[in-house]
């Protein structure tokens, strides 16, 4: 269902289903992670050795550009990419590198706040940087918080 969805959404922003574009949808959406794009490229050789990095780049931009995946930092510089293009956010432990999903948005932008800047927003990011519970265990000695 979720390949299909994202393929779905390639069409309706009128860009072609490439054998390219179709290897990455395919990786990413058989993951629940948050792949770089040299990740990508190194599971997408196995569905279409012939693709080079490059492309790999710029298709999985063009994608998070159109809101058919999702793009994320967590705070190292490194893009990664999600299936998901809903909106959620993350909390990112620094230890591990594990990544929960929040699916409910804990940030509230005061509609007065921005239109007493004349500002409109379209869009936010949150992600939260600190220590799963077993890694702030391992840190503090003991069992985990």
């Amino acid at each position: 269902m979720l390949r299909a969805r994202l393929k779905q959404s390639l069409a309706e922003r009128g860009y072609r289903l490439t054998r390219q574009r179709a290897a990455i949808l395919e990786v990413l959406a058989g993951t629940g992670e948050h792949l770089t794009a040299e990740e990508v490229h190194r599971r997408v050789r196995f569905l279409c050795p012939d693709l080079n990095l490059a492309t790999v780049y710029r298709n999985l931009n063009l994608m998070a550009r159109q809101k058919i995946i999702g793009k994320v930092d967590f705070g190292d510089g490194r893009a990664r990419f999600e299936a998901r293009a809903d909106h959620h956010h993350h909390l990112f432990c620094l230890k591990c590198g594990r990544v929960i999903e929040i699916p409910d948005c804990p940030v509230s932008l005061d509609e007065v706040v921005a239109r007493e800047h004349n500002f409109r927003v379209i869009g936010h990011q949150f992600e939260a940087y600190g220590y799963c519970a077993d890694c702030e265990g391992r840190e503090n000695g003991g069992s985990p918080v």
